[in-house]
Order: C-alpha cells, then sequence, then structure tokens
C-alpha cells in the first residue's frame, strides 16, 4: 500500500496527464473542427475525467475497495466537477479582489489549481475510491 505522499504524487502526474487531453481534445474540436466551445469543453472535460478515473483507478488507488465502476466513475465525475467548480471561484475572487494578480493570472491560476488539487484528492481518496485495502 501506498503512503499518502506517494498517491498525492502520482494523482498529480495523472492529473498533468488529464490536463494534456483535456486541452488536445478542446484544442482538436475547437480549433480544427470548429466545435463551439462549450460542448469542446464539455466533450474535453468529459474524456479527461474518464482517463485519470482510470489511471487513478489502476495506479494511485489501485488497492482500493471496488464497489463498482459505474458508481465510482459517478462519483469521481461529480468530485472532479466540484474541484473545477472551486478552482474557476477561486482564480475570479483572486483576480476581482487584487489587482496585481488580475496583471498576472498565471499566479492565482496556480493558487486556484493547487487549492482545487488537493480538494479532488482527498475527495477522491475518501468518497470516490474509499480506503484502500491491506
Amino acid at each position: 500500500m501506498w503512503s499518502t505522499g506517494r498517491q498525492a504524487s502520482s494523482f498529480a502526474i495523472i492529473g498533468g496527464v488529464g490536463f494534456i487531453v483535456d486541452g488536445g481534445i478542446l484544442t482538436v474540436l475547437n480549433s480544427i473542427y470548429d466545435v463551439e466551445l462549450l460542448p469542446a469543453r464539455l466533450a474535453s472535460f468529459s474524456a479527461a475525467v474518464t482517463v485519470t478515473w482510470f489511471l487513478n483507478r489502476q495506479r494511485t488507488f489501485a488497492n482500493h475497495e471496488n464497489r463498482g465502476m459505474v458508481g465510482e466513475w459517478g462519483r469521481y465525475a461529480a468530485v472532479n466537477s466540484i474541484g473545477s467548480l472551486l478552482n474557476m471561484g477561486i482564480f475570479f475572487w483572486l483576480v476581482s479582489r487584487y489587482q496585481a494578480l488580475a496583471d498576472w493570472p498565471l499566479i492565482p491560476l496556480g493558487m486556484a489549481a493547487s487549492i482545487a488539487l488537493i480538494f479532488n484528492f482527498v475527495a477522491s481518496k475518501y468518497l470516490v475510491f474509499g480506503h484502500t485495502q491491506s
């Protein structure tokens, strides 16, 4: 069984893979196939959530208590949706509250993403995958 630190590192790396999937699909759909942003973003987010759920299920939380794949995916998608809203809310709150951060948007983006990553990891560990088996 992995330590929480090792699980968090794996979760973050897999999140990077998800970012690449999300951005790649969004770019292809919007820029190449001229799909409008909202449907393109919904498709890219859904694909990224599915890829990261599968990879986290196989790697990060490999010893998790298996409670059914469909329900698990649904819980994972819900957690990540809440995490995305948290990310966006923090980002927009920071840039509206602090002009200096609005001038350097990568800083509040990093802050918001870090907080959402922590939320997603903890919620995934305990609410989605349950406790890990020894």
